[in-house]
């Protein structure tokens, strides 16, 4: 029996310990804001050190811990599988029709908060690796894995703080476990452009607007309008991937869930006007407004680009506000479809399931950036049910964990390859 049989074998008859697993990170609560992960963390490096296996806890501060091992030979490759621990608040408790930390399973479905992004995906990485390492595998390469913080809210003590570290340096590949359509791992995404608004105004009595004060939130609104145009940009993308460009529009289109026409988020700015806070009083001229906008970028645009365009919508609507950077910023990113990682997750995934499977560009952000940022190929894929992903009764199928740790497991078989075969 070869490797990738006894492996996969072996993944299905512990199919059991795996879900286990998935619900017992589910049931840690790890929400993002605070971001304290020390009890997921230690957690996981637990569960790794009763697999006999060797483990790294690695404290960036403020409760992130991040979790490392690493088995296999040197050699020509590096993979790295990695996922995040952190999740997004749970919200409105009583909106939730079972408890947000339940993680259990009913009626084929693994339940609560992570279930999709990404605790699942993030168990079944840990579980492929533990086989691995179980049934002894002669890895022609090296295999790390990586349980990392921080990443929900964009902060610095997560993936970035371990790459900056040099804790994954040489890796050549990468494949982290964020939630994906069960047949289209995720291999490239827009760039990420936070930004505050501040508009200054000057108050007054508010029985006598419009004609005395200049009130803030007005400006405000005259920006938010101005800035719709964002969308009018046009970006130029370099010719290598105009292909998935258009293929990922062809295949967001076809999802359901989605409004028609949504394919055009992928060569269109898009701006979420997220907050505003403005004002004193009813009845005084609001002296101060401050917008939170989310903007993306897409490929064949730049951050800078995109701001210097801010500048000139609001210089065109005569409004005077100061423009600062917030929350995640990073620029297009992707990995091509030809790159080996790439190729063997793909091909894993026809092969395990019987049916198409390409990858496709995402429009959200995620830690893939910081991994392609120290030049390090990545893509994307683990189980989910993605209309519930930051949303209230958070689930994510059964099958389709255990899909994934098989489709994890054989990537890193056929990338790294065997000692012996």
């Amino acid at each position: 029996m070869s490797w990738e049989s006894k492996v996969l074998a072996e993944i299905e008859a512990t199919a059991d310990e795996l879900i286990q697993l998935a619900g017992d990170l589910i049931r840690i609560p790890s929400e993002n804001p605070p971001g304290d992960c020390t009890e997921v963390g230690e957690f996981i490096a637990v569960v790794l050190r009763k697999a006999g296996v060797e483990v790294e806890i690695l404290d960036a501060g403020q409760g992130r811990l991040n979790v490392v091992s690493h088995q296999g030979s040197p050699g020509d490759r590096h993979l790295v599988l990695a996922g995040h621990s952190d999740v997004v608040p749970v919200g409105d408790v009583s909106r939730w029709s079972f408890p947000p930390f339940a993680g259990d399973v009913v009626d084929g479905y693994l339940r609560g908060r992570g279930a999709s992004d990404m605790k699942a995906g993030l168990a079944g990485i840990i579980h492929a690796y533990v086989v691995m390492h179980r049934l002894g595998v002669p890895l022609g390469g090296r295999l790390s894995l990586a349980a990392v913080p921080d990443e929900e809210a964009g902060g610095p003590l997560g993936a970035d703080w371990l790459l900056d570290q040099g804790v994954l340096d040489g890796a050549t590949g990468a494949v982290i476990a964020e939630p994906a359509e069960r047949t289209h791992p995720t291999i490239g995404q827009k760039g990420s452009n936070w930004f505050r608004l501040t508009v200054s105004g000057r108050p007054g009595h508010g029985s006598l607007q419009p004609l005395h004060g200049t009130n803030a939130n007005l400006q405000a609104a005259k920006a938010i309008l101005a800035l719709q145009s964002l969308w009018e940009m046009v970006p130029d993308a370099p010719a290598e991937v105009r292909e998935l460009i258009a293929r990922s529009q062809v295949f967001a289109e076809e999802r359901e869930g989605y409004a028609p026409g949504i394919g055009a988020v992928f060569d269109h700015v898009t701006i979420n006007v997220g907050k505003i806070t403005g004002g004193s009083a009813t009845n005084v001229v609001a002296d101060k407004c401050v917008v939170e906008i989310d903007t993306r970028v897409p490929i064949g645009l730049s951050r800078a680009q995109v701001l210097q365009r801010v500048d000139e919508l609001l210089a065109e609507a005569g409004v005077e506000a100061t423009v600062e950077p917030l929350g995640f910023r990073s620029e297009p990113n992707w990995t091509l479809p030809d790159d080996p990682i790439v190729v063997e997750l793909v091909s894993s995934l026809r092969e395990l399931t019987g049916e198409p499977a390409e990858g496709v560009l995402q429009w959200a952000s995620s830690d893939a950036r910081t991994f392609r940022s120290h030049g390090i190929p990545v893509l994307q894929y683990g189980p989910a049910e993605l209309s519930t992903i930051h949303g209230f009764d958070e689930r994510a199928p059964v099958a389709d964990v255990v899909l994934s740790a098989k489709t994890y497991a054989l990537t890193a078989l056929r990338y790294l390859g065997v000692a012996d075969e």
